[in-house]
């Protein structure tokens, strides 16, 4: 071998060994609790479920760790309560107040986005090597209303675009310890798979169509061309929501493995290998267990979602682990990941 030639790389799985009837455990208890003290447990049941769930998401042995404080979730969901409170309350007198609130909301994204950021990732360590968000408001804001403004007034068609830069965003703002992520993100991979959706759902538009006046000519032949059955009436219906998880489980393996994909911290990068196939499947049987059980089949889908995703994950370099060191960081508010929570602001990579 020659001495300059360049180490072998090598490729760390993250697995998860988390089993459901321990984390129904502490969902049950949390559920329980939350509900005994009007929700005010809820943010300890928060705190008590991330633990369990960081704990069992390993990595080349070692699990990570969540040290958020419950009563900082807890202040952070009080004021997240108060803005849910106005904005839903609002719409009931006066119209004009609603729209402020929304508006409000919407200037507040930036902040969210970044606090919330900020204080899961400090509060999110590996072999006590802490996570850290150095993105300011100031970036996004011109990311998510500059760039978010300029998708709208493009009538969507610059969409891919500012997916992209948000994601690309997120991540080169994130560090571990004292080593910054890079990213080499591009927008092509985001126009073909949001091009690629598009096409899915106007060709299960057809196809639903076509299905639906096929259902119908044989109702006519059988006589019933004046009262169409009940289940005619379900198969656009079943068509559109059939699509929608198509198109949903195809973009999230798409978008989350060129997100991820791209992401590299010091000498190792992230390998990402979702498929949409089998997020669909996860999709449908996740939703069909959930109801079938009323509900209590939810700790054995959250279980079953992280497996699938820590058995699709690794990192690939030549370096250790062990090579990263502990650097400084800012604490986050809790307020503004309960904000991104209660008001789904998607801030997932």
């Amino acid at each position: 071998m020659s001495p300059t030639a360049a180490p072998p790389l090598a490729i760390q799985r993250f697995g998860f060994t988390g089993k459901t009837a321990d984390y129904f455990r502490i969902w049950a208890v949390s559920l329980c609790l939350s509900l005994l003290t009007l929700g005010i447990y809820s943010a300890w049941g928060k705190v008590r479920k991330r633990r369990y769930l960081y704990a069992h998401t390993r990595l080349d042995g070692s699990g990570f760790d969540y040290h958020a404080a419950p009563v900082a979730i807890l202040k952070g969901r009080v004021v997240a309560l108060l803005l849910f409170g106005g904005l839903a309350f609002s719409g009931h007198f006066f119209l004009w107040v609603q729209i402020t609130f929304i508006v409000i909301l919407v200037l507040l994204t930036p902040w969210i986005v970044v606090a919330s950021s900020r204080f899961n990732a400090r509060n999110s360590t590996f072999r006590n090597v802490a996570f850290a968000f150095d993105g300011t408001i100031r970036e996004a804001a011109v990311v998510l209303l500059g760039f978010g403004a300029i998708a709208i007034a493009t009538l969507g068609l610059a969409y891919p675009w500012f997916r992209m830069r948000r994601a690309r965003f997120i991540v080169e703002r994130h560090r571990f310890g004292a080593t910054p992520f890079k990213s080499d993100i591009t927008a092509g991979g985001f126009i073909v798979a949001y091009l690629m959706g598009l096409l899915m759902l106007i060709g299960a538009g057809v196809l639903t169509v076509a299905l639906l006046g096929a259902a119908f000519g044989l109702a006519a032949v059988l006589g019933n061309a004046k009262r169409p059955s009940a289940a005619l009436s379900l198969v656009p219906v079943i068509g559109i929501y059939a699509s929608y998880l198509a198109v949903f489980a195809y973009l999230r393996a798409r978008v989350g493995n060129l997100t991820l994909n791209s992401a590299i911290v010091g000498p190792l990068r992230c390998r990402s290998t979702l498929r949409a196939r089998d997020l669909a499947w996860l999709y449908v049987s996740n939703i069909i267990a959930v109801f079938a059980t009323l509900g209590l089949a939810v700790p054995w889908v959250t279980i079953r979602m992280a497996r699938y995703r820590a058995s699709k994950l690794c990192v690939v370099g030549a370096a250790s682990l062990g090579s990263f060191v502990a650097a400084p960081g800012v604490v986050g508010t809790a307020t503004g990941s309960e904000v991104g929570d209660l008001f789904d602001v998607d801030v997932s990579l």
